[in-house]
């Protein structure tokens, strides 16, 4: 019958695709999976060297094959959503459990993770492969709420608390994946993630051990952790220079064009007319992260705001800063993710860049100094500083990675940890 024919070719197109539909009530939460890159072991283990010559990794064997996931979660206001992020599964299985890595600020929705298709790059999802991939780890890498395939709602942004959701909700549906390709994932559950994603990570890590969910370790890395404090100081200095300015700009304009997206705050209640304008037409995902910056820059070259960023920001906003009015939506929104002040049970590792210029060290200390005084000694909660003055926020990432790896693989004492100060 034609009808069967149809079903024939419809069943093969699913398979050789690599398409795996569980919509059927198994309750893992996911909605589908579909292979979109296999990256040979030969391959792998040249970009690792190239990026990690002298850190004695091990090689990878067999292959690593990236799976793009739709699964079930909920928004930022508890509705419930689709989500997307990436899984990497290696041929031979993950016996060393799986890592959660939540990725840094980005814009544009061709830099998520989901996006990626195995090319070789400096971008953060490869970052990641080459840190973990040879270990013997699943990687779990959400694209985030408002991100990827998640339409209808802007990213929250910065919402460390709000985002960890959807790293949580990944780990059934990727357990899943690996169950339908006949892999074996162990049972050790790992959590990292750099800039916002190392906010995220604190986040996840708390919900993960409020869940009930035993989490191995944790290596959160460069995060806001105290966005309402270190963070917020960070975003009100000046004047700065022009990389600063543009950067506060940048960082300032993403939290207030998601605020407004979700909330229906107005943009002009925070920045002056001409940015206003240029921040509602930039952000949403269409544009590079680096057109965003530049039409940020020319808008402030043309208000002449001399590197300052109270030059572009209203009479209202300033005065909430400087009064710190947590009233005010943005701000409360601020203090509502920090992830610094709780007592973790988790074996963790907090990494920080020294001089980073984008995530100031400070709110590792302050989440250090808190966490002690709570009561969480060098046995549960220790740092790991990058001290390389060559390195900026961008540049660190595959370091802070790497230290992140190691932790995983050795414990405290296969990392350099540096002492409380």
């Amino acid at each position: 019958m034609k009808f069967n024919g149809y079903l024939c070719f419809f069943l093969a197109f699913f398979f050789f695709a690599n398409i795996s539909l569980t919509a059927f009530g198994q309750g893992t939460g996911l909605v589908y999976s579909l292979r979109v890159a296999t990256i040979t072991s030969a391959e792998f283990n040249r970009r690792m060297t190239d990026a990690y010559p002298n850190a004695g990794l091990e090689r990878l064997r067999g292959s690593l094959n990236l799976y793009k996931v739709t699964y079930r979660s909920v928004d930022a206001k508890g509705r419930n959503a689709v989500l997307s992020g990436m899984l990497a599964l290696p041929s031979q299985g993950a016996p060393n459990g799986m890592i959660i890595f939540n990725h840094g600020t980005m814009v544009s929705r061709k830099t998520v993770p989901s996006a990626y298709r195995g090319e070789r790059n400096a971008g953060e999802t490869q970052n990641a492969l080459l840190a973990f991939g040879s270990g013997g780890y699943a990687i779990v890498m959400p694209d985030y709420i408002g991100q990827g395939d998640h339409k209808g709602t802007a990213h929250p942004y910065p919402a460390s608390v709000t985002n960890a959701r959807a790293g949580t909700d990944m780990i059934r549906p990727a357990r899943e994946v690996a169950r339908l390709n006949r892999l074996a994932i162990g049972d050790s559950l790992f959590v990292t993630g750099y800039s916002e994603g190392g906010g995220v990570a604190m986040g996840q890590t708390r919900l993960l051990e409020q869940s009930g969910i035993p989490v191995t370790a944790s290596a959160p890395a460069a995060g806001p952790y105290d966005l309402s404090g270190t963070t917020l100081d960070f975003m009100a200095e000046r004047p700065t220079d022009q990389v600063g300015f543009v950067s506060r700009t940048y960082l300032l304009g993403y939290g207030i064009h998601s605020l407004h997206k979700n909330t229906g705050v107005k943009i002009s209640d925070y920045f002056k007319p001409s940015m206003a304008l240029t921040i509602n037409l930039a952000y949403g995902g269409s544009i590079s992260d680096d057109d965003v910056i530049k039409r940020l820059g020319l808008t402030a070259l043309l208000m002449r705001a001399n590197n300052d960023i109270f030059n572009v920001l209203t009479d209202r906003f300033r005065r909430v800063i400087e009064q710190r009015d947590f009233s005010d939506p943005f701000l409360r929104q601020l203090r509502d993710n920090d992830t610094y002040d709780w007592s973790p049970r988790t074996k963790m590792l907090l990494v920080a860049l020294v001089n980073d210029t984008i995530v100031p060290p400070k709110n590792t200390r302050v989440a250090i100094q808190t966490m002690r005084r709570n009561g969480v000694g060098r046995e549960s909660v220790r740092q790991s500083i990058i001290n390389d003055t060559k390195l900026n926020h961008l540049t660190a990432m595959p370091e802070s990675l790497l230290r992140a790896r190691l932790f995983f693989d050795r414990g405290y004492a296969g990392v350099a940890v540096t002492e409380d100060n």
